[in-house]
């Protein structure tokens, strides 16, 4: 039987990361920092990753991306080039939210992880899953706004495990509130996670539409918002 390999594609972060998965099982992972930026890392670890496991980049059965919220221009790479080789080589593609990827990563169970990602200007990008479900959906929150949130979530949960590079934000903040977090020290998503995800989906007919796939930022880029201040100064 023909192997059916999905490339997982991870972008949201300072890493780029990919994986090969069979079967729900990953057989190939690389993760290369991307200082020098995603877009010149990608193209060649993905040469390297395929040349390891023996295949050629037509042999993939379909392809997996975290599509945010995270790195702005970071997404955009990772998105893009998912869509360019679900285009080019005809295959299904499936775009996922990398908080719930981060948690995935942390806790395979999803049962009391918060991911929490540094989204810059005082603020983390925070999701809460609680018996596998969302109980904060992916959002970007002042700290101090998370903090009064999460008592009314959790009940009697004792220790709430959080991943994801947005927990130093929190830390202080979370201990005068007396919660309880147990970190990590995951601080991205793992590309296997996406890659096994993205396999699972396809296997149910839930691929994403390649074209209209774009990545999640959950607030508006500084572009955006400096082209509404030049149309309207007074904002």
């Amino acid at each position: 039987m023909k192997p059916s390999l999905v490339l997982g594609i991870e972008t949201s972060g300072k890493s780029t990361g990919l994986a090969l998965a069979d079967c729900g099982k990953v057989v190939a992972e690389m993760v290369e920092d991307s200082s020098c930026g995603h877009n010149e890392v990608l193209m060649p670890l993905l040469a390297r990753l395929l040349k390891v496991a023996g295949i050629e980049v037509g042999e993939l059965s379909g392809v997996g991306v975290n599509i945010g919220p995270g790195m702005f221009t970071a997404l955009r790479v990772g998105t893009s080039t998912a869509k360019g080789l679900a285009m080019a080589h005809r295959i299904p593609i499936v775009g996922l939210n990398s908080l719930w990827s981060l948690a995935r990563t942390a806790l395979p169970t999803l049962d009391g992880v918060l991911s929490l990602v540094d989204a810059r200007k005082h603020q983390v990008y925070a999701a809460l899953y609680l018996g596998g479900k969302e109980a904060l959906p992916p959002a970007v929150v002042d700290p101090d706004e998370l903090v009064s949130k999460l008592p009314r979530m959790l009940s009697e949960r004792a220790v709430i495990v959080a991943a994801g590079n947005g927990t130093g934000i929190c830390a202080d903040r979370f201990a005068a509130a007396g919660i309880r977090i147990q970190a990590t020290g995951i601080e991205a998503p793992s590309p296997g996670v996406i890659a096994i995800e993205a396999g699972r989906r396809i296997a149910d007919g839930k691929a994403d539409d390649t074209a209209s796939l774009e990545p999640l930022y959950l607030r508006r880029t500084d572009a955006e918002l400096t082209r509404e201040q030049k149309l309207d100064p007074k904002r």
